[in-house]
């Protein structure tokens, strides 16, 4: 059964130009894997939005069967070690920052991502 997740690229103290940049790459990255879709969703900097706040402007809709979701965290995990501390991926209730999450954290991650789309129609 396939699933839709949505990522979204978040960044303290960046203009959406560079959330822009670096939401793209991830979207290259993600596209190299055995995903169904992956699309990236228009976004736009909050109203009233300050300097230093983390602004999401930058947001990807995958289309995936579990069997594929190790695969995707990989890459996020990946593509998210290397940018900046203050740069991460949300998706749905979670979130993948930096080098900071452990194997056992992302294994987690993974299993109620699987269990998310098993339970979708």
């Amino acid at each position: 059964m396939a699933g839709e997740l949505t990522l979204q690229v978040h960044g303290s103290g960046a203009g959406a130009e560079e959330i822009d940049r670096r939401t793209r790459t991830l979207l290259a990255e993600i596209r190299e894997t055995g995903v169904d879709r992956v699309v990236p969703v228009g976004g736009s900097v909050p109203d009233g939005a300050k300097p230093g706040e983390a602004l999401a402007v930058g947001a990807l809709v995958v289309t995936l069967t579990p069997i594929v979701v190790q695969s995707l965290m990989d890459i996020v995990a990946s593509w998210v070690s290397r940018q900046p501390n203050d740069f991460f991926v949300k998706i749905g209730d979670y979130e993948i920052r930096g080098t900071n999450v452990t194997k056992a954290e992302r294994a987690a991650l993974v299993a109620a991502l699987v269990k998310r789309l098993d339970n979708e129609p």
